[in-house]
């Protein structure tokens, strides 16, 4: 049932790991969700309450058709599977928001971001678009998240969690304090983002509440296994070669093992968000790591 303070927003990759939240909350809120991916019949299966609109990122018709006369639009780009993947989709999605005046864009970064991550090609390439976004034209929120809760779940991440007790992933040092965020809470996020446009124009580092070291993700993690946790970090180039090796994908490997290495040169606190702020900002309440844990089958 829509209120009368409902909306109509655009919801891209609706059926990826970013936006199939974010069409979830924003439908449970009472809006109306154009669900856009490239499958109108996934679209339909994932999200029946959604309205599903099939349109290719690449093709500037489409996505102008999918935006025209919705109050905001959320957008996460996939991983690229080609060199020119990403300049083609932002030049066809802004091209088509101009056409449309899209009223506002709440777009997600998908990895750290910003001048206090030290140079990488992950960093860099993430806050190139960040700063291409916020130069479009287009008024936009961007919302930087930090690393992913839900890389947790993947074996291909952690194989040695459950027979072992071993968490070797992060690789950080043990005292830096690593913030995550939770798909579920940057879609709560997202959702309020895309009714305050008065807030256009600006990017938040987001994530959720409690940084933690590696000892302290053990024990929570310890009730999700079953079993003692001990955190024994691998190196940021063992784990790039682990996940690089695992998809066939030496560019993975090393862009991955790039990453973490910039992350592990930060000390303490330094990788931290004031979730505080971001709820009083958007008027939400963010859910605890220990608590999405708990959640987890």
């Amino acid at each position: 049932m829509t209120s009368a303070t409902s909306k109509t927003f655009a919801i891209f990759g609706a059926t990826g790991a970013q936006g199939s939240p974010v069409v979830k909350e924003a439908l449970a809120k009472g809006h109306t969700v154009r669900a856009i991916a490239r499958d109108a019949a996934k679209i339909a299966s994932h999200h029946p309450d959604a309205i599903a609109v099939a349109a290719d990122l690449s093709d500037e018709d489409a996505v102008a058709k999918a935006l025209e006369g919705v109050d905001a639009a959320f957008l996460h780009f996939p991983m690229p599977s080609g060199p020119d993947d990403s300049q083609n989709w932002a030049a066809a999605f802004f091209s088509a928001a101009h056409k449309v005046n899209l009223p506002l864009l709440v777009y997600v970064t998908g990895g750290p971001s910003g001048d206090r991550f030290p140079s990488s090609v992950i960093v860099d390439a993430t806050t190139q678009g960040m700063n291409a976004v916020l130069g479009s034209g287009v008024p936009s929120i961007v919302l930087q998240s930090a690393v992913y809760l839900e890389n947790l779940q993947p074996e291909i991440f952690l194989p040695d969690l459950r027979s072992k007790g071993r968490l070797d992933y992060p690789p950080i040092p043990h005292g830096l304090k690593m913030q995550w965020t939770s798909h579920k809470d940057q879609a709560t996020l997202a959702v309020a983002a895309l009714s305050r446009p008065d807030l256009a124009g600006n990017a938040f580092e987001i994530g959720s509440p409690q940084a933690l070291t590696g000892a302290d993700l053990a024990e929570l993690i310890q009730l999700w296994v079953g079993r003692d946790v001990t955190f024994d970090p691998m190196t940021p180039d063992e784990f790039g070669t682990r996940v690089g090796d695992a998809i066939g994908s030496p560019g993975a490997a090393f862009a991955l093992g790039d990453l973490y290495g910039a992350i592990a040169k930060l000390n303490g606190e330094d990788m931290a968000v004031d979730t505080d702020a971001l709820e009083t900002t958007f008027n939400v309440k963010l859910t605890a790591v220990a608590d999405h844990i708990k959640s987890w089958a």
